[in-house]
């Protein structure tokens, strides 16, 4: 089920995977909810993957940033799947996710990759899910 937060949503789709899109600015009043939302979403699992849709991103603000990056250091994510975004969005979401990796212990189990399609971001998800579950 989707949990919307302004424009944007988010959703669990088990047995690992927190989806969500972002839409137009991520004001700082809908960052702190979609954060809080992940960290609910996220009690109980070892770890998870995001599947993210940035296809309609415009910004996220550095105030945001550093609200999704102390969020961020905090959860079992292993892996994640950006698709649909425009060169603007890739470099936000990977200039956060980076510099989130680096003060991570844990930091190479993090990969961050981009997409055109959901359907390619949910192949290299299933690849990570094998290698982390040790059968691949």
């Amino acid at each position: 089920m989707d949990i919307h937060i302004g424009p944007h949503w988010t959703s669990f789709e088990s047995p690992d995977i927190i989806r969500m899109q972002l839409v137009g600015e991520v004001s700082l009043e809908h960052g702190k909810a979609i954060n809080a939302k992940h960290k609910e979403l996220a009690v109980g699992l070892s770890y998870f993957f995001y599947l993210i849709d940035l296809s309609e991103l415009q910004s996220i603000p550095a105030v945001v940033r550093k609200e999704a990056a102390q969020t961020l250091k905090e959860l079992p994510l292993h892996g994640t799947a950006i698709y649909g975004a425009s060169l603007a969005a890739r470099v936000v979401a990977k200039l956060l996710l980076t510099a989130v990796n680096l003060v991570r212990p844990d930091r190479k189990n993090n990969p961050v990759q981009f997409f055109e399609t959901e359907d390619e971001a949910r192949v290299w998800i299933h690849g990570r899910r094998t290698v982390i579950l040790g059968e691949g």
